[in-house]
């Protein structure tokens, strides 16, 4: 990231809006300087074409590029349906050179070229100035844009993870050949595991909100179609592995509604429906068919929610929680650690019938995954981990034994050795403790 002045005076001298935005459709420009530095805002729509981003540049060079995320409801209320819902944009540029400047913001809409939408006259005095580089910089304001990525209509991404997400999507991050032959042997081995206790093992991925919902993601982030989680499928099948990718069911879901929160990182109840299903349509091709929750047995409802991502913005618009409540329900949780995220153990059971008995490894998508499987199971043990325990598969030998990795986490391979052990140091070390014996 460049440098930016320590301290600065900024004046603002002038605002135009250009006349070339009205062949393409409306929109408005306004700044101001504040605590964040000079803070361009405004909002913008398409009379045919969808506009998708906003962008600074000073002279030949383009300073930063903002989706046109932001819900405008004062818009709606003048222009009506014609107006995007979220036409809004805001972003802050901080000095790192004395001088006046003016900045060209233009719009970009949907395979189109840019479209001026006017200049800003601006004139900064620096108390120490960065020579080389641009004039000024985009100030990632408030700290939590740090870490999401603000997309279109509304959606928010994860960035800056420690697994780089959007690095293993753009093809910045890939599996090592190290990465690939530990795949391998863990794959071998969980394999060897399922065979032998005769449980049905299945693998099925749930795919990140950026490559679901990448029509949203920001014009300059563009995931590829061959990601390090093919290459985790293709050694999944090399070495006997049942594992399933549920992008394709989850995309073919979309047109039921939103599946993932727009500002959580998260599915929604719907999206853990849809995958549920195909969990459920996967495990009856290997030969284990289950009664399955029926749509009419599900009330659906909404609440809002301000997300994960959301509560890292100031001034978030949060979304809406779609959430289901089950009319015909036979499954109870009868245990439950209580503890937050990795090691924690959840139960549930039914009281007519303990079997089939489903154990699930798998990270937070799968809590809410539970809702639908405990109604397909007589007995549904989950545990917060990557880790395939071999231990758990030998006490409750289970009939079905499902992993439940996000993509994301994919690209750092787990260490099954030591893997009871290991998480009942993690629950300890979070005051909780495991309802199994640790020899």
């Amino acid at each position: 990231m460049s440098s930016v002045a320590a301290s600065a005076v900024i004046t603002l001298e002038d605002v135009s809006r250009s006349s070339a935005i009205d062949a393409h459709g409306r929109g408005n420009l306004a700044a101001a300087v504040d605590a964040r530095g000079l803070t361009i805002h405004g909002w913008v729509f398409g009379n045919e074409r969808t506009a998708t981003d906003v962008e600074v540049a000073a002279g030949e060079e383009t300073l930063v590029r903002m989706p046109i995320a932001i819900l405008r409801e004062d818009v709606r209320e003048e222009f009506g349906e014609a107006a995007q819902e979220h036409s809004g944009f805001m972003l802050s540029l901080r000095p790192r050179q004395s001088g006046r400047s003016r900045l060209l913001v233009r719009v970009l809409f949907e395979e189109g070229e840019p479209v001026d939408l006017g200049t800003i006259a601006a004139g900064a005095e620096v108390d120490a100035e960065v020579e080389d580089g641009p004039a000024w910089v985009y100030a990632e304001s408030p700290d939590g844009l740090g870490k999401v990525l603000v997309g279109r209509e509304g959606w928010l991404f994860l960035r800056d993870d420690s697994n780089d997400a959007i690095g293993q999507h753009t093809g910045r991050v890939r599996f090592s050949e190290g990465d690939k032959e530990e795949l391998r042997t863990l794959f071998e081995r969980r394999v060897a595991i399922s065979r032998a206790a005769g449980a049905t093992w299945l693998t099925a991925v749930v795919p990140d909100k950026e490559i679901l919902y990448s029509e949203h993601l920001p014009a300059n982030v563009v995931p590829l179609p061959r990601r390090p989680v093919h290459e985790y499928l293709e050694i999944a099948a090399a070495a006997g592995a049942e594992a399933v990718y549920l992008e394709d069911a989850l995309a073919a879901g979309k047109d039921r509604g939103d599946l993932y929160l727009r500002t959580d990182t998260h599915w929604n109840h719907r999206g853990a429906y849809v995958g549920y299903l195909a969990i459920c349509q996967e495990l009856e091709r290997l030969g284990f068919p289950l009664t399955v929750v029926e749509e009419d047995w599900i009330k659906w409802w909404e609440r809002s929610a301000l997300g994960d991502l959301g509560e890292k913005l100031a001034n978030s618009p949060g979304s809406m929680d779609v959430r289901a409540t089950l009319t015909r329900s036979w499954a109870r949780r009868t245990y439950d650690s209580e503890i937050r995220n990795h090691g924690r153990v959840m139960i549930h059971e039914k009281d007519e019938e303990k079997e089939p008995v489903c154990l699930v490894f798998g990270e937070s998508f799968a809590e809410t995954l539970l809702y639908f499987l405990k109604e397909s199971f007589g007995r549904v043990v989950f545990v917060h981990t990557s880790m395939f325990i071999e231990e758990l598969v030998a006490r409750e030998r289970p009939d079905v034994v499902l992993s439940l990795p996000i993509e994301r986490f994919l690209i750092k391979v787990p260490d099954d050795e030591g893997a009871l052990a290991s998480l009942a140091a993690t629950a300890a070390a979070k005051g909780g403790e495991l309802p199994w014996t640790v020899a």
